[in-house]
């Protein structure tokens, strides 16, 4: 039986991947920070065999990696935001990090890495959707280390004997996920009585993927052959949806319309990117991951949104300590 490791393993679709690897009975190492960890510890598959320490740490990743054959890389600083404030630190984490997590399983004999991507790596398309061959042309700095980290994957696969996927993620959601994303962000206010709030003219368009979905599409990647040096973009296009209609939908669902309405700001302040940066239309062509893993989402969003609602509590901010001023800002 197949050993595995999920990096990042306590995060949103870290946790999800390694519950779903359990079920299939794999032994799985879950590797992350010890507060991370903390925050979730109550709802980590007993069987977990749990690592708490950084990527930026090669004797904890050399200790999380001992036996086994495939890595999953998802440990990364996210949000545009957090990685603009902290540039150093996002360029430590998600390009030497990547770094050590690729030095490391290449010394521990490991057959093959699956690397977690973004869709920021497409920057704003010229068309939509978007397929992997569309042009990658990222405006922040956290789409600029995803795409180092793509090609860390394929430098070493060129000189060493191991295997890579790139998962071009199209915005995952979920329950347990920070309200620095828009879907726990909008629940989180209309559960207060609050309005959400929309930056800039809420015309933004965007396709969100139910984390379960995002997950299934990762495992499949890790065992399949056929995803051996392929970049494949994973969410749901079947979706398309305004950031208006997205807040609607979720004013919807609360029972609270005509109670509660929307606050188009029109403006970018207080937002997580400046204006220069904001996406206004990105959406996902599956057809490749459809075609390869015979995936397809399973859950959709209004179903996804309705598991949000009835998750018990939605973090305000990040779990790591040097976010603190996340926070305040």
């Amino acid at each position: 039986m197949k050993k595995i490791v999920v990096t990042g393993g306590a995060g949103l679709i870290g946790l999800e991947v390694c519950r779903q690897l359990c079920d299939m009975d794999y032994t799985v190492c879950l590797l992350d920070q010890e507060e991370q960890i903390d925050r979730v510890r109550l709802m980590l598959p007993k069987r977990l065999r749990l690592y708490s320490g950084s990527v930026l740490d090669c004797s904890s990743l050399r200790q999380a990696f001992k036996g086994c054959e495939i890595v999953i890389h998802l440990a990364a600083i996210l949000g545009v935001h957090r990685s603009e404030k902290q540039r150093l630190k996002c360029i430590e984490i998600n390009i030497e990090g990547t770094k050590n997590v690729l030095d490391c399983a290449v010394m521990s004999g490991m057959k093959k890495i699956v690397f977690a991507s973004s869709s920021e790596v497409y920057g704003e398309p010229f068309e939509n959707p978007i397929t992997e061959n569309n042009i990658t042309q990222g405006k922040t700095l956290y789409a600029i280390t995803k795409l180092a980290g793509e090609e860390l994957c394929r430098a070493y696969a060129q000189f060493y004997p191991i295997e890579y996927t790139i998962l071009r993620y199209f915005n995952c959601y979920g329950p347990r996920q920070t309200a620095q994303f828009v879907i726990p962000r909008f629940i989180k206010q209309v559960r207060g009585d609050m309005s959400p709030t929309l930056y800039g003219d809420g015309k933004q368009i965007r396709s969100y993927t139910y984390v379960s979905d995002t997950a299934s599409a990762t495992v499949l990647a890790a065992f399949s052959e056929k995803t051996n040096s392929e970049v494949i973009n994973v969410g749901n296009g079947d979706q398309p949806i305004s950031l208006i209609d997205l807040a609607r939908l979720v004013i919807k669902l609360s029972g609270k319309q005509g109670k509660i309405v929307s606050e188009i700001l029109n403006s970018f302040d207080g937002a997580d990117r400046h204006e220069s940066r904001e996406i206004y239309a990105r959406y996902c062509n599956a057809t490749k991951v459809k075609k390869l893993l015979n995936w397809k989402p399973q859950i959709s969003l209004e179903e996804g949104l309705k598991n949000v609602f009835n998750t018990e509590k939605i973090f305000d901010g990040w779990a790591n300590v040097y976010d603190e001023y996340d926070e305040e800002t």
